[in-house]
């Protein structure tokens, strides 16, 4: 009944403020997702789709996405509510609004944390719509999810430890004359080469030494292959294989700026995972 009120909502956008809920037996999650991405959805019918997603060392987030052509959102505002057949008046105090929203997608970040243990909990979600001309009232189902959320969750603990945008590149700088690199750079080391070794699509490791030109070219060009040695050093001792590392020292060619102000720009080794196309 529900959601032919609905369609008939839908092909003669009369301006009232309909409630719609999917149909019950039609409600679940599905959830889908490898090292890169974890994803939880449901839909929505004629609405639209809510979605969680996490990627690497990214937050969770929850999305929201029209389907309708018609419909186009001007703010959402959501919040939990008990499931159709418990007493309202359980239902906890949490609130949340998008973080990003145009016409037809809301993204919420904040308080989404706390929304998925209130998904745990067996608590259901209802979202207020702001449309141009009316407000709708969308309540998402939250059935069996049990199975679903530990599945979710399982996924997210099998994720990279680091997104592709952040493993991609990275710099190490000097200080004068040394060729270890610090506590903070090797930690992030170890974490790189637990990415390396878990994207097979990474198929080899530039590792691009420099130095300042405050030496001759011949003790610069030694003191950037002992740095990029070194951190080559330590992504095999984290279990990085050799045959993917190419190591190659530039002295002080190829500076990233000149004067005294960035000298220690130049006192740098420069990280590059190279990928094989998808």
């Amino acid at each position: 009944m529900i959601t032919s009120l609905l369609g008939l909502w839908l092909t003669s956008a009369v301006a009232t403020a309909p409630q719609y809920t999917p149909a019950m037996d039609q409600s679940q999650w599905r959830i889908s997702g490898d090292q890169f991405q974890c994803r939880m959805e449901q839909d929505l019918g004629a609405m639209g789709t809510l979605a969680f997603s996490k990627e690497p060392a990214r937050a969770i987030e929850m999305q929201l996405t029209m389907h309708a052509a018609h419909l186009e959102l001007q703010d959402v505002q959501g919040h939990v509510v008990t499931a159709g057949w418990q007493p309202e008046q359980l239902a906890p105090a949490v609130q949340f609004s998008p973080t990003f929203i145009n016409a037809k997608v809301a993204r919420f970040i904040e308080q989404v944390p706390v929304v998925m243990q209130q998904l745990q909990q067996g608590y259901w979600l209802q979202l207020i719509l702001d449309m141009p001309d009316q407000e709708i009232t969308l309540t998402v189902p939250n059935i069996k999810s049990s199975a679903a959320l530990a599945e979710f969750q399982s996924c997210i603990d099998a994720l990279l430890p680091l997104s592709w945008a952040l493993a991609r590149e990275f710099q190490l700088f000097y200080p004068v004359n040394q060729r270890q690199p610090s506590a903070d750079d090797a930690a992030f080391l170890k974490t790189l080469a637990l990415y390396i070794q878990q994207d097979k699509a990474v198929k080899k490791v530039l590792i691009d030494g420099y130095t300042d030109d405050m030496g001759t070219s011949i003790a610069n060009r030694v003191m950037s292959e002992e740095r990029a040695d070194e951190v080559a050093s330590h992504l095999i001792e984290f279990g990085v294989s050799k045959n993917k590392l190419e190591i190659r020292a530039h002295g002080n060619r190829y500076p990233a700026g000149a004067g005294n102000k960035t000298q220690s720009h130049n006192r740098r080794v420069l990280v590059r995972l190279i990928r094989t196309q998808s």
